[in-house]
């Protein structure tokens, strides 16, 4: 199976501000800017996870992934869930909400995109048919989709990184989902 999402530029953060701590209706409390990042980041490597974890189970068990898929949405969902329980950052609330518009974008796919996949899938009679080219272009539209969301994360998050000086760098988890994804194409 493809890949049928490419999440881009995840960061983590090096550095740390120190400022007033900000408790959320989440229950936890973010001491710096970097926990209120990494905290979003921590969840966004979960998905990577996740997807990579579907792609495999897709490529051989279908039942498998169908189940894996019932429970992704859920854990998406209680992600999203804590992410609006985030506090705005010093009265900044941009990068809590492009996460969780990111992450009500994932939870979408799995539940709609990634399920419409699988049931073509498993109709699939083995050659190049109707259904493939089906497949296909709920891949493309889901790619196309995708890119804006993932620029409205990028440039808040970018943002937030400016605003409270902190320096991104590329989230080792994303090097390893690039290489896993381009060998499952």
């Amino acid at each position: 199976m493809r890949c049928l999402l490419v999440i881009l530029a995840l960061a983590s953060v090096t550095g740390s501000c120190k400022s007033k701590p900000a408790k959320g209706a989440n229950g936890i409390t973010y001491k710096s800017a970097v926990e209120y990042n990494d905290y979003i980041v921590s969840r966004q490597t979960t998905l990577m996870r996740n997807i990579m974890t579907l792609v495999e189970a897709a490529q051989s068990d279908l039942d498998s992934a169908e189940r894996l898929l019932d429970k992704y949405v859920r854990q998406t969902g209680a992600m999203i869930t804590e992410i609006k329980g985030m506090p705005p950052y010093k009265g900044d609330s941009s990068l809590r909400d492009a996460a969780a518009s990111l992450f009500g974008f994932y939870q979408k796919m799995f539940d709609r995109d990634y399920r419409d996949i699988l049931h073509l899938r498993s109709e699939q009679d083995g050659t190049l048919t109707e259904t493939e080219e089906r497949i296909q272009d709920i891949v493309r539209k889901v790619g196309e989709e995708e890119k804006g969301y993932d620029a409205r994360f990028q440039n808040a998050q970018k943002a937030f990184a400016r605003k409270n000086n902190m320096k991104l760098k590329e989230n080792e988890m994303q090097k390893e989902f690039d290489k896993k994804m381009k060998t499952d194409e």
